[in-house]
């Protein structure tokens, strides 16, 4: 068992609307007092799973879910599609996304259209290696948005933070389509080096602001975050990044309660039972990362708590989310995620997990096939067990 690393002395006591217990969440001095030291980039290649092994499974599989994903993915789109957004210097506002919410759509639409394009060219290069146009469109495209210097612009103060948001979920979709083009295609070292530099550039920009205390320094923001850190330490043997990305599940499983339940997730009221899954969500494509440089975070501990007990406790909430009401001290519920595979991809991961597997199946079974635009997109065609 890898133990959780010294923490640092004073502790921040978040008071939480739970019947007037207090939580604990890990600080940023803490994380930043971790011994991480043993984790490095072993393989830059490594991606987010085998492509190699993927590959030659679904080179034979008979399983109609998986058949008819490979058929849909195959065209890919036009890569018009991954260039029709212009790079976004990170410097304008966006709309709040629950106090104005239609306009955030209309705003974010095309981010929306872009990290789908990428996600969708990503696929077909990956289920057609050979065919090397859709590969060479990520990269032409990540590379348009390097030249650009997108996100290097951002100002917290300028933009807010709907902005700040927003370039998360973009930072790590284009880390996760050119994870999955970069090997495939030949040549273009000078887009590819160019892309690197300014992914990492991107993403400290982004890191500056590291979240307000007692929120987004340290909840499902944090998360997303280290998801894009980890991703992209990956891709550029940029250890510190990657540790930042591991960190995120040493401060997950100390910050847990006995049963699993992420306190600051809790502080959405009638949003609880959504956050807490939004929060497994890139919990489990961390770990995933993560193991395929050959660590594994399921391993984890603190006082018994492990990603497995966060995860498997999530996996409850989402089949009752009452479950939270008390904590999050709002009986009301909301469940529309339910219903939303952007939010349930995760489960692919789940279901390889012996101790989640059970609780995992009953709904990948109802939803599959399962896609987020962000994570990789197409998790069941990746992830999907025989």
């Amino acid at each position: 068992m890898i133990l959780l690393a010294r923490r640092f002395t004073a502790l921040v006591v978040v008071l939480l609307a739970l019947g007037g217990q207090p939580a604990r969440a890990m600080t940023l001095e803490e994380r930043q007092a971790l011994d991480l030291s043993a984790y490095r980039v072993t393989d830059r290649a490594a991606g987010y799973f085998d492509r190699a092994a993927r590959r030659a499974y679904l080179a034979t599989t008979t399983d109609p879910i998986l058949r008819e994903e490979i058929k849909r993915v195959r065209p890919g789109v036009p890569c018009a599609d991954a260039m029709e957004m212009e790079p976004f210097a990170g410097d304008a506002a966006l709309a709040d996304f629950y106090k104005d919410n239609p306009t955030w759509k209309m705003q974010v639409a095309q981010f929306h259209r872009f990290e789908d394009a990428l996600s969708a060219l990503a696929a077909a290069q990956f289920v057609a290696p050979t065919r090397m146009a859709s590969g060479r469109c990520v990269i032409e495209a990540l590379d348009r948005w390097a030249r650009g210097r997108a996100f290097l612009a951002y100002d917290r103060k300028k933009a807010g933070l709907q902005t700040w948001f927003q370039i998360e979920s973009t930072l790590f979709a284009m880390a996760f389509a050119y994870s999955l083009v970069r090997e495939d295609v030949p040549g273009m070292e000078a887009q590819k080096a160019r892309i690197e530099a300014w992914l990492v550039a991107a993403a400290r920009t982004h890191m500056a602001y590291p979240g307000a205390r007692e929120g987004t320094c340290c909840n499902n923001h944090f998360y997303r975050r280290a998801v894009y850190a980890a991703m992209i330490g990956v891709l550029t043997r940029d250890d510190e990044l990657f540790r930042y990305g591991v960190s995120a599940v040493y401060s997950a499983v100390d910050d847990a309660a006995p049963d699993g339940t992420l306190a600051l997730e809790m502080r959405r009221g009638s949003h609880a039972a959504h956050y807490q899954n939004y929060a497994a969500m890139y919990l489990a494509f961390i770990a995933q990362i993560a193991a395929r440089q050959g660590y594994d975070l399921y391993a984890v501990t603190k006082d018994g708590r492990s990603l497995d007990t966060i995860l498997g406790h999530t996996l409850a909430i989402n089949a009752t989310p009452s479950l939270v009401a008390a904590r999050a001290g709002d009986a009301g519920q909301s469940d529309s995620y339910l219903g939303d595979d952007q939010y349930l991809s995760w489960l692919e991961l789940a279901a390889k997990r012996p101790p989640l597997r059970e609780a995992a199946l009953p709904t990948l079974q109802k939803m599959r096939p399962l896609y987020n635009r962000s994570l990789g997109g197409y998790a069941t065609l990746y992830f999907m067990e025989p």
